[in-house]
């Protein structure tokens, strides 16, 4: 029978991989530079993770159910529109993490994307699977402008037109919402 992994020194190796994402995206996510953030060694990453990749699978999980916390406590698709863009701005990193195409290469579900299609059809009327493109249309509003914020391509001085402009634009897509059925 195999020994029993310490959940504390996993929850110590996600600690200090997420730190290290934050601190220097892909390139400073490496074993031996998580071991030693955590304060291990690399076989016991390996004997908890057997791949780079579930790192940044438990990564990304755990930032998308960070996220799914934030999008269940609101009452409108408006309102779920502002707390993504308020939650890119405030983990900046981690959000890229999720939104960087990583997904599609370790093929992981998108929850806070379902879960907006699944609370629109209880906001809006209709099924889950007719909001696809209006939850599309926020997503998105909601990224483009977060990114353009973030990677600081947007003119300085500009960041609260950016807002106003992203929170009239979710008003008008949701309120011209039959255009996206």
């Amino acid at each position: 029978m195999p020994p029993k992994l310490d959940p504390i020194v996993e929850a110590r190796i996600l600690d200090s991989a997420r730190k290290l994402w934050i601190k220097g995206g892909d390139e400073a996510l490496s074993m031996r530079a998580i071991a030693r953030a955590a304060r291990t060694n690399t076989p016991a990453i390996y004997r908890r993770f057997r791949h780079r990749k579930d790192i940044l699978r438990a990564l990304v999980r755990g930032t998308q159910q960070q996220l799914v916390e934030v999008l269940q406590a609101c009452q409108s698709l408006e309102e779920a529109g502002q707390r993504m863009f308020e939650f890119a701005m405030a983990h900046q990193r981690e959000y890229q993490l999720i939104t960087s195409g990583l997904l599609f290469r370790i093929n992981e579900p998108r929850p806070g994307f379902e879960l907006l299609k699944r609370r629109s059809a209880e906001w809006l009327g209709g099924s889950p699977q007719d909001h696809t493109r209006l939850v599309l249309a926020v997503f998105s509003l909601v990224h483009g402008t977060a990114m353009y914020l973030i990677t600081k391509t947007a003119p300085n001085g500009i960041d609260d037109e950016l807002l106003s402009a992203l929170n009239t634009t979710l008003g008008l897509v949701i309120q011209n919402r039959e255009r996206y059925q």
